[in-house]
């Protein structure tokens, strides 16, 4: 049986999936912590031996730009070239992509079940374009054109905008360089910081702020304001007029602190008409499901097979 190998390769973390290449679902997921940048080629090693060769195909989501067929991790000091795999494994097709080029091809896996809506339900699409949005260990942004067609964008590791995201004060600290910075889980670990003088990961802020602990409450609220500002520049950007969806981890956390109405008022504020109506006319959704990389890789690679045929 020919089968494939999905993996989704973050800073922290490997989560892999072998499926046969009839397969369009996605069941238990292994997951293991990398502490090495030589663990990724052991792991790899490993579940080729344990698949017996039949693993013909691989596809892998990387936390890291892509740039001439070769990605190099954004946290850590590994490059991964897709040429290279395919020639040393002895595979047939090796495919990389960035983690949010992956993350936006996971669209066709998603159904009305799999979203919580933020903003403008009601309204009609205005274009086939989707934007894929979501802070984790940094920023990711990614553009699914025509509904088919993934860019992925470093928008996170940009500067334009941080001292109006951030405000002066902690500004000030010389600590917020670039919007992801300002959007992501070590950002509010730094304010927390800065504010208590007390290091804290972001998931212990959140477990603060459920227990109503109040710094941790105004961060949380304040990364809600700042995420609804940016993506009010990111529409009048990107115009993606079938939606934003907001995906991983971080967001999922984030939804039960998120007041609807707030959002809305402050995703709007500043915009101006005729822009403002661009603004009335996009949708923002909050993805639910989980392992999106590993669907988009799984996506991915059919469109290629399907174009092959």
């Amino acid at each position: 049986m020919d089968k494939i190998l999905l993996i989704d390769l973050g800073g922290t973390y490997i989560r892999f999936v072998v499926l046969s290449t009839e397969s369009n679902e996605i069941d238990s997921v292994n997951k293991k912590k990398l502490q090495s940048t030589e663990d990724f080629e052991t792991v790899l090693k490993e579940v080729l031996a344990e698949n017996k060769n039949q693993i013909n195909n691989l596809v892998l989501s990387i936390a890291g730009p892509k740039l001439y067929g070769s990605i190099e991790m954004t946290n850590r000091t590994l490059s991964i070239d897709a040429e290279n795999l395919k020639q040393k494994f002895n595979l047939q097709n090796c495919l990389i992509l960035n983690d949010w080029e992956a993350i936006a091809h996971s669209y066709q896996s998603l159904n009305n079940n799999n979203f919580v809506n933020l903003v403008n339900l009601e309204t009609n699409f205005y274009n086939n374009n989707l934007l894929f949005f979501g802070p984790g260990t940094g920023l990711g942004v990614s553009l699914l054109i025509n509904s088919k067609y993934s860019q992925s964008t470093e928008i996170g590791n940009i500067s334009l905008g941080v001292n109006e995201l951030i405000g002066d004060e902690l500004f000030s600290s010389g600590q917020f360089s670039k919007i992801e910075d300002t959007i992501s889980g070590p950002g509010i670990s730094k304010i927390y910081e800065l504010k208590k003088n007390q290091k804290t990961s972001s998931e212990d802020i959140f477990k603060l702020a459920e227990n109503g602990e109040d710094i941790a409450i105004e961060i949380i609220e304040d990364l809600i304001n700042r995420i609804a500002i940016l993506l009010s520049q990111l529409t009048l950007t990107y115009l993606p007029g079938k939606g934003i969806f907001l995906a991983g981890s971080m967001m999922r956390s984030l939804i039960k602190f998120i007041d609807k109405k707030k959002f809305k008022k402050q995703y709007l504020a500043n915009i101006e008409s005729p822009q403002l109506e661009i603004l009335k006319a996009t949708q923002i959704n909050v993805v639910t499901k989980e392992n999106l990389a590993l669907y988009g890789c799984l996506n991915y690679f059919n469109s290629i097979q399907k174009d092959l045929n």
